[in-house]
């Protein structure tokens, strides 16, 4: 949720080597390369089970300076 109950952010994640890419069309129209990037999820090993599950760390980034945004410590909002 964003600033008020009823506003909800919606974004896109990929995964590396996705050979689709030059298809789709939220990617295609980010024309910033170092952006484009940014939606592309990163291999993490450690987050991997051996013939489970594939890690990736994915992170999203709400306003300001790299912020990602979280509940303040005293719990209000």
């Amino acid at each position: 949720f964003g600033t008020d109950f009823t506003q909800r952010m919606i974004t896109q994640m990929y995964f590396p080597g996705d050979p689709l890419f030059s298809l789709d069309p939220i990617y295609q129209a980010i024309t910033d390369k170092e952006a484009r990037d940014r939606l592309v999820a990163s291999y993490d090993h450690s987050l991997t089970t051996h013939e489970w599950a594939t890690g990736y760390n994915w992170d999203i980034v709400l306003t300001g300076s790299n912020r990602t945004w979280m509940e303040d410590e005293e719990g209000d909002h």
